[in-house]
């Protein structure tokens, strides 16, 4: 997908993460309470790097809820530094593992984000119709 089309999309990716995550979906056998929380982590490095810090002690896949919080409310500036980023092809930043685009960067972070939206809606439109589950898991019988 193009970087502009994940950009337009990022505000309800989060959104549709948020609720997928606050509803019934089964997601214990999912990578989310890692994954979302460095995901979440490596985009607030980007931002921080143009002013805006975002901080939450929150762990695990509930850190997004508190980072949607914080976007609600600084909607425009962030949309504003995440505009000029994907347009800026030379910026660069240092990462613990090198020096990397932060085009590039943010790019991953909203591919990811957009690509865990569309996972967990798959994942609910399954569980709505009732769609038997692939896997029998014992601990999650219990």
């Amino acid at each position: 997908m193009e970087a502009a089309a994940l950009y337009f999309r990022f505000k309800d990716n989060l959104a549709t993460i948020v609720a997928a995550l606050n509803s019934k979906l089964e997601v214990r056998t999912m990578p989310y309470n890692v994954s979302i929380p460095l995901e979440v982590d490596l985009l607030s490095n980007i931002l921080r790097i143009y002013g805006l810090n975002f901080t939450s002690a929150t762990t695990g896949a509930a850190r997004l809820q508190d980072f949607q919080q914080w976007y609600m409310q600084n909607e425009e500036a962030v949309n504003e530094v995440m505009h000029r980023v994907l347009e800026d092809k030379k910026a660069y930043m240092k990462t613990a593992t090198g020096v990397i685009l932060q085009k590039e960067m943010l790019y991953r972070r909203l591919e990811f984000f957009k690509e865990t939206a569309h996972t967990l809606e798959v994942m609910m439109v399954q569980q709505n119709l009732g769609s038997p589950k692939h896997h029998n898991y014992p601990f999650l019988n219990k």
